[in-house]
Formats: structure tokens, C-alpha cells, sequence
């Protein structure tokens, strides 16, 4: 019994050994992520942690959470980097320090299954990774559960429905219900001064902007439309020098000087912006129709409930009328993005380090890294791939989106929502999704073989990247110093319009549409 007894003895010493080696096997990787200022500290994260241990990893993490991009080119030109890098680089990084980061086309392929199945059932997303010469320095990321567009355009619904007013469908009828806001005290608060018919808030590529207006013209945009182009026809323009744009500015310049567009949008910034829409301090809501992202978070819990979604307008009030309106198509700039993680060239375990990035596209690991550990009680699964998204405790004294943002990596991680994932949302976002309902009609015109023009998609040589930012640069001063003159009636565009276009070619503009054409039609032929 003795000799069994030493022998069951050491035996249990032997497995203990064999457990503290085995944990002291995990291999070390250091990463940096480069975080919202809210989101807390990625140790305290338990989901991260699990996937650490599942991937055989352990991670010491640095969480930078403001001035980056100003450190970030001294920390690349020493070459002092971490293993893995999250949300940390960017295109040009890649050549302008080339032999610093991995390259992962083939540890993609042995080590990273679910990066695989996303390249392969989203193929937009191999795109995304991928240089002009078709090397992959870091995995994208796609959350499928975003909506078709970012901007909802609003409208005070009790506010319609006290002055007797139908919905506007019509940029005639848009203007004559904004005359009657302005005209008959909306709010009813006895002020009949301190309506604002219509704001807005930036200008080419806003979300916010009233530029998103070019729609009611015919013209599609995709992802914002930044600074102004976009694709018709299978060719790359810029709305900027369409006679489109033109009666776009003449019908906001009739609408600035009637006193029916904020006076002060051209130069408030976003917080301002934001703060208007939620009303005066005595609850009342002090704006008609505005752009914002869901109702809950533009006019707040006590005002939201008065505003609904409008638009888009038919044209009926000029020679270039079209009877089917366009929305901005946003789905893929609000689902994708690049250079979510990166390797360093110098990792010593990049086997190791791959199956660790793998673990964030897993269908499951992918809902949390987006809303928040299931064991951090941000998310419940409910079966499966199918989950629900749970509010802040009370305590928290946070709406969802703050808590989000709060919780977890949020819309900067890598991950792969796949589109048969179910999640039930939050408050929030159901409004979000349920909102943009009112667009559904008008996105689906949209020709996707020849007007989807995912401008982040396309990919340049180094020489071309340098070229376009220089000339795009004069081409937007030109551009930013007329669309203001135009609306306050400071210069009227139908006098200037000839030499404001000459203009805006001198500075390069036909140059800009042959690289970006170039590359647009390389991006098709793949």
C-alpha cells in the first residue's frame, strides 16, 4: 500500500509538473491597440483572455488611445515594433517602410480558416486586404449587420402634423413645408423666431451634409461620395463640375436666403451641430428637418419620438428633373474596413500569432469583439449563431452605443460577422436598421455593375497615391471656397460657374479621373 500510495504520490507531482509546463509553453506575442477613448482596458476584457488561452498565447498588450498617428512614423522608422498591431496601419505604411511588416498570404492560407471563409464568401473584403501588387500586410474586417446608409434625413412629424402639412416627396413641397415651419411658431412656445427649418453639418463626403442632396438630381453615391465622386455609366466623375451639382446649389441658395437653412451650419462644428437638434432647455424641439445617424442618439430621449424619416425628393423644379430620386449606398464603407491587424516581419512565432488572429473571426469571438464579451455580460447567446445584445446595467448610467464603445474593441476590431449570424439589437440600433427602411426603394436603383463605386477598394501605386493627394489638394480648395459663396448668395453660381469649373480642372481634376478610372477598371477586371 506504501509503494502504491508513492506511486499515485508521484504520479499526481508528475501531472502537476507536466501542467505548469505546459502553461509555461504559451508563446509571449506583444501587440498594440490603438483604442477609442473610451473603451476600457483590454485586460479586463474576459473574452480576450479565453481567446488568448483557446489560441495558446500570451499577450502583452500596449492601448494607445490618443496621438498615434503623430508617434506612429518615429516607432516605424526604428523598427521597435510588437508583434501584432492593432487598428495601427495604414496602406502607405507598407511601402513607405517596406521589410517591416509580415506578409500573410500564405499563414492566411495554413493558419487562418475563418479569415479564409471571409475572403471567400465576401470576396469585397480580398479586395480590401490586398495591395496594388496583391500582397496582404493585414486582415480587414466585415460586421454584415450594418445598414445600407449612413445618413437618415429627419423630419419633426408633430410638427407636420400641428400646421396641417402632408410628408413632403417633392423639392417644391420640401420647400413650401420649411417656409411653413419657419412661419407659424412649430414648436408652439410662443417664440415664432426660434425654429430652424433645416440644418446640416459638413460639406463633400459628410454624412450630415446637404450634399447628400445631389440624389434628388440622379446621381449616386456610394460610401459618402467622398469629395465628390462617383461612378455613372461604368466612368469615375466628380458631382463638383456637374450641372447637376449647379442646380443643387441654386436650389439650397433659394432655401438659404428665404431664412429656411441654419445661418450658422457653415461654420458650427459637430457638437453644435448635435446639440441643436436636441432642443432648447425647455424640451422644446428647436429644428425641422435635419441628417443624423438614429434617432435616439441625434435629438435624445426626450425628442426623438417627434422625428421621422423623409426623403429622398423628386426633382420637380428644374430641366434636369428625374422622376426616381437615388439614395447614398453606404453598405460597404459601414461593414468594411482595412488593416485591422498587422504583423511585424520580425515575429518570431508567426504561426502562433496568425491562429491568435484567426480566433477574432470566429462566428461566435466576431459578435463579441463588435458588442462586448458574452461572459461580460454584453452579449447573450440565445442558440446557435444566434445571440442578443443586452443593455447597460443601471449602474452603468449609459445608453447601448456609449456601453459598446465602452466594453470592447467596437467597430475598431477585426472580426467577421457572417450575414446568417442572428443577433437581436439594442434599442439602438433597431431604430437604426428600422429607419432606413424609408430608403429601401431608392438604394435599390442603384446599378451595381456600373455605379457602385467603393472608392476604398481601389488600389494605387505608390507614384499614383502621391500624385492624387497632391492635386487633390488644389482640386478641394477650389471646390471648399465656392460651395459657401454660392449658398449664402455671397456669389451666384450660375454667374461664376464657367471659371469655377475651369478652375477646378486646371488644378487637376481630368488627371485625378484617369488614375482613379484606371484603377476602378482593374478593380472590375478582377
Amino acid at each position: 500500500m506504501k509503494r502504491i500510495l508513492a506511486a499515485v504520490l508521484a504520479l499526481i507531482l508528475c501531472l502537476g509538473c507536466l501542467s505548469f509546463a505546459a502553461a509555461e509553453e504559451k508563446v509571449k506575442l506583444t501587440a498594440v491597440f490603438i483604442a477609442h477613448p473610451l473603451t476600457q482596458s483590454v485586460y479586463d476584457m474576459e473574452w480576450l483572455g479565453e481567446i488568448a488561452d483557446k489560441a495558446g498565447v500570451e499577450i502583452a498588450w500596449e492601448q494607445i488611445y490618443t496621438d498615434w498617428n503623430q508617434v506612429k512614423s518615429t516607432r516605424f522608422a526604428s523598427g521597435d515594433i510588437p508583434d501584432l498591431l492593432f487598428n495601427a496601419t495604414g496602406d502607405s505604411d507598407y511601402t513607405t517602410y517596406d521589410g517591416l511588416f509580415m506578409e500573410l498570404t500564405d499563414l492566411i492560407d495554413q493558419y487562418a480558416p475563418n479569415v479564409k471563409a471571409m475572403f471567400a464568401e465576401e470576396p469585397d473584403t480580398l479586395a480590401l486586404a490586398k495591395t496594388a501588387e496583391g500582397k496582404i500586410y493585414a486582415t480587414p474586417k466585415f460586421q454584415g449587420k450594418w445598414p445600407d446608409t449612413n445618413g437618415v434625413l429627419f423630419i419633426n412629424k408633430v410638427w407636420l402634423d400641428k400646421l396641417g402639412l402632408e410628408m413632403p416627396t417633392t423639392l417644391s413641397q420640401l420647400k413650401n413645408v420649411l417656409i411653413a415651419f419657419r412661419d407659424n411658431d412649430a414648436n408652439g412656445n410662443g417664440n415664432p423666431g426660434d425654429e430652424v427649418p433645416m440644418d446640416f453639418n459638413g460639406w463633400f463626403g459628410s454624412a450630415y451634409s446637404l450634399s447628400n442632396m445631389i440624389g434628388s438630381w440622379g446621381i449616386q453615391l456610394v460610401n459618402w461620395g467622398y469629395d465628390g465622386y462617383f461612378a455613372e455609366g461604368g466612368v469615375i466623375k466628380n458631382y463638383a463640375v456637374d450641372e447637376r451639382y449647379k442646380a443643387m446649389m441654386g436650389y439650397l441658395a433659394d432655401l438659404y436666403q428665404e431664412g429656411l437653412i441654419n445661418p450658422n451650419a457653415i461654420t458650427n462644428d459637430y457638437s453644435m451641430f448635435q446639440s441643436l437638434s436636441r432642443g432648447d432647455s425647455d424640451g422644446n424641439a428647436l429644428v425641422g428637418v435635419v441628417y443624423g445617424w438614429e434617432e435616439t442618439d441625434k435629438f435624445g430621449p426626450n425628442l426623438y419620438s417627434q422625428y421621422v424619416p423623409v426623403g429622398p425628393f423628386a426633382d420637380d423644379i428644374d430641366d434636369l428633373a428625374t422622376s426616381d430620386p437615388r439614395w447614398t449606398y453606404d453598405f460597404s464603407g459601414l461593414n468594411m474596413s482595412s488593416n485591422r491587424i498587422a504583423m511585424s516581419a520580425k515575429c518570431q512565432n508567426p504561426e502562433a500569432a496568425m491562429k491568435f488572429i484567426d480566433m477574432f473571426y470566429d462566428p461566435e469571438v466576431s459578435v463579441q469583439v463588435l458588442f462586448g464579451g458574452i461572459t461580460d455580460g454584453n452579449v447573450a447567446k440565445l442558440g446557435d449563431d444566434h445571440y442578443e445584445v443586452l443593455d447597460p446595467p443601471a449602474e452603468a448610467n449609459t445608453d447601448n452605443g456609449t456601453w459598446k464603445w465602452t466594453s470592447t474593441f467596437a467597430d475598431n476590431g477585426p472580426m467577421y460577422i457572417r450575414r446568417a449570424t442572428q443577433i437581436d439589437m439594442a434599442k439602438d440600433m433597431a431604430f437604426a436598421l428600422k429607419e432606413r427602411d424609408q430608403y429601401t426603394e431608392a438604394i435599390a436603383r442603384i446599378n451595381m455593375d456600373t455605379e457602385y463605386y467603393p472608392q476604398f477598394l481601389m488600389k494605387y501605386s505608390v507614384d499614383d497615391q502621391n500624385t492624387l493627394a497632391q492635386l487633390q489638394v488644389g482640386v478641394t480648395s477650389v471646390t471648399d471656397s465656392w460651395w459657401g459663396l454660392w449658398m449664402t448668395g455671397e456669389a451666384d453660381v450660375n454667374d461664376t460657374w464657367d471659371d469655377y469649373v475651369a478652375e477646378v480642372y486646371a488644378n487637376g481634376l481630368q488627371q485625378i479621373l484617369d488614375i482613379r478610372q484606371a484603377s476602378y477598371d482593374a478593380w472590375k477586371a478582377n
